[in-house]
């Protein structure tokens, strides 16, 4: 089995327990986030600033973007937010902007220690989440959604995502001859095994990731992934082309390459929020190809 994450799934059980409390005009509540810790935040925040791309992707597809005061580099991939304030990226942020704006919500990784210090130090509260799982997904929204104030929109849309899930599970039953998928992340030969977001994401599409027999990040050897000779190779806008992977040494020999099964997709499909139906159907149709 593999080890579990730094931060355990069980804590996305208190991530729904919001406590209203009575401060001044009973105008906050408190939220325990997924590192254990007792934040107060509005009850309505107004000034929002999005550190990740999971949690921007949700508050634009709960419609409410305008509440976005500012977001971090990355999170511009996501549909609706070209346009939103970049006010961090990687650890660089502006702190002079966050003071300018009022900030007075931040949504940031449980890892991110250094810029959760630097605005819990501007009194900023900062509320960190976490994502490793598709089954995660449905928690994450409706803990966003409570945060926002609006659990009513929230519940809706984390139903209509977990209905979802359970169709594509539904729909894995019934396939037997699953191809075989290489996905690359960012770095060369680097990807996931089994038991992350980027394994569900291959077989709730149908295919079966070549790195499941291991556990979390792993770098691949070129020797390995002409072992493994996957099927399908998929990989992102702006890190590789198929020109640029053919051309590393020995793979052109791969099956994929021959029956030109590789594919470069855009890095929102691998966003673990709201769309991740469509990022589903979309690898589902690049495997069956």
């Amino acid at each position: 089995m593999c080890l579990k994450q730094p931060i355990r799934l069980i804590f996305y059980g208190l991530l729904l327990f919001l406590v209203p409390v009575t401060f001044g005009l009973d105008e906050f509540q408190i939220v325990t986030d997924v590192t254990g810790n007792y934040v107060q935040i509005p009850k309505y925040p107004e000034r929002i600033l999005s550190l990740t791309t999971s949690s921007t992707d949700i508050i634009i597809r709960l419609g409410e973007t305008p509440r976005i005061s500012g977001i971090d580099e990355y999170s511009r991939i996501v549909p609706g937010a070209s346009n939103l304030t970049v006010l961090a990226k990687g650890s660089a942020i502006s702190l002079e902007q966050i003071m300018a704006r009022q900030i007075d919500l931040a949504f940031v990784w449980w890892y991110q220690d250094d810029i959760a210090k630097a605005l819990t130090d501007l009194n900023v509260p900062v509320l960190r989440i976490q994502c490793n799982r598709a089954k995660d997904i449905p928690y994450l929204i409706r803990f966003i959604g409570k945060s926002l104030g609006i659990s009513g929109k929230s519940e809706l849309l984390a139903k209509d995502v977990s209905q979802k899930l359970q169709s594509f599970e539904n729909d894995l039953i019934a396939k037997t001859n699953q191809p075989t998928v290489y996905m690359e992340l960012y770095t060369p030969f680097k990807t996931y095994g089994r038991d992350s977001y980027l394994d569900d994401l291959i077989k709730l599409a149908g295919g079966k990731n070549i790195a499941s027999d291991a556990c979390g990040p792993i770098l691949l050897s070129s020797e390995q992934l002409i072992l493994k000779d996957p099927q399908v190779i998929i990989l992102f806008d702006g890190f590789c082309t198929v020109e640029q992977f053919s051309k590393r040494t020995g793979l052109n020999t791969l099956s994929a390459i021959k029956n030109k099964k590789v594919h470069v997709i855009d890095r929102y499909y691998l966003v673990a929020g709201t769309g991740i139906s469509e990022s589903v159907k979309y690898l589902n149709q690049l495997i069956y190809k």
